[in-house]
């Protein structure tokens, strides 16, 4: 009976600590929308690194999720520039510092007339979404470039669908 309780008593022990390391360095979240299509997708159930912008900025390509305060919701969206880059948006083609990305990610043409010019101010990055058509992003006055210091984490990992489990890219 004694061998038993403590048998118990470490396997609540263990969950307690497994639990609390990972609500520590990871934070489940839900994809609502389809900014981020094709690469996620809405109800898409993703693992945030929480951890990783305490020790590094955010870097081109990272898929981050920042907190949007006027709505009090998360955002999802890609770093496209980070301070002090040039970003420019010209019939849908997107250049960082006069280089035109290759962007294999984005959902079909960006048909919007949104052409700009910006350098991104210091400690902030600018982030896009992957449609480009149904996406409020840095390119809008409510939004534009993103502080630094409101973003949660990097998207790293999806854990649903199951047909779509593993790191997002």
């Amino acid at each position: 009976m004694k061998k038993e309780i403590i048998e118990w008593a470490k396997t609540i022990i263990i969950s307690l600590l497994a639990a609390l390391l990972i609500t520590t360095f990871a934070l489940p979240t839900i994809v609502y929308g389809t900014s981020m299509a094709p690469t996620l997708d809405t109800y898409d159930l993703l693992l945030i690194n929480k951890l990783l912008y305490k020790v590094q900025d955010p870097a081109y390509g990272d898929v981050v999720v920042f907190e949007f305060e006027p709505e009090r919701k998360n955002m999802i969206k890609r770093v496209i520039g980070i301070e002090g880059d040039t970003v420019e948006i010209n019939n849908g083609i997107v250049s960082v510092n006069g280089t035109e990305l290759e962007e294999g990610y984005i959902y079909g043409t960006d048909t919007s007339s949104r052409d700009l010019k910006i350098v991104v101010p210091k400690g902030k990055v600018f982030v896009l979404g992957d449609n480009r058509n149904d996406s409020r992003d840095s390119r809008s006055k409510e939004i534009g470039p993103v502080d630094k210091d409101i973003i949660i984490g990097k998207a790293y990992f999806r854990l649903f669908p199951f047909p779509k489990i593993g790191r997002i890219e």
